[in-house]
């Protein structure tokens, strides 16, 4: 019998990690566009592109509320995403990237949508996170591969 709940909650909540790295990425795209040999003109729109698209994350993150995310039923990989605008049934992709400091997990919605969930360790308590990576590991290592 495994230690891992069939069931569990995680409370979601932005991360100050995840909005860093894409502002770091604005920066260094920035940091390249402003040394290349491009016309005065290209520069100036392709930094003022890249200064829409930083305050845009910045304004995401800031006004993103808490998402909770729900495991209905591990064995059958069902869960649920409740935000503001409501709940959403998922279905578990077969694969997740899991470290220590990183969960990203990749959901399907019954309509085919693909739902991604980038969770770096500050989006959650560190003993949510830990129980998150213990649920997908354990999955990890109870599913048998599909033979069709």
């Amino acid at each position: 019998m495994s230690p891992v709940p069939n069931s569990a909650e995680f409370q979601l909540r932005p991360s100050f990690y995840y909005l860093c790295a894409r502002l770091g990425l604005v920066a260094i795209a920035a940091g390249l566009i402003a040394v290349l040999p491009l016309l005065t003109w290209a520069k100036l729109a392709a930094l003022l592109c890249l200064g829409l698209a930083a305050g845009w994350f910045f304004v995401n993150y800031r006004g993103q509320g808490a998402e909770k995310l729900i495991v209905l039923d591990a064995s059958e990989d069902r869960w649920r995403l409740m935000s503001a605008s409501g709940a959403v049934e998922l279905l578990l992709e077969p694969t997740q990237f899991v470290t220590r400091h990183l969960v990203i997990a990749y959901f399907k919605m019954p309509q085919g949508r693909q739902i991604v969930r980038v969770l770096p360790k500050d989006s959650l308590s560190a003993k949510q996170h830990r129980l998150l990576r213990m649920l997908l590991i354990d999955r990890a290592a109870n599913k048998k591969p599909n033979r069709d």
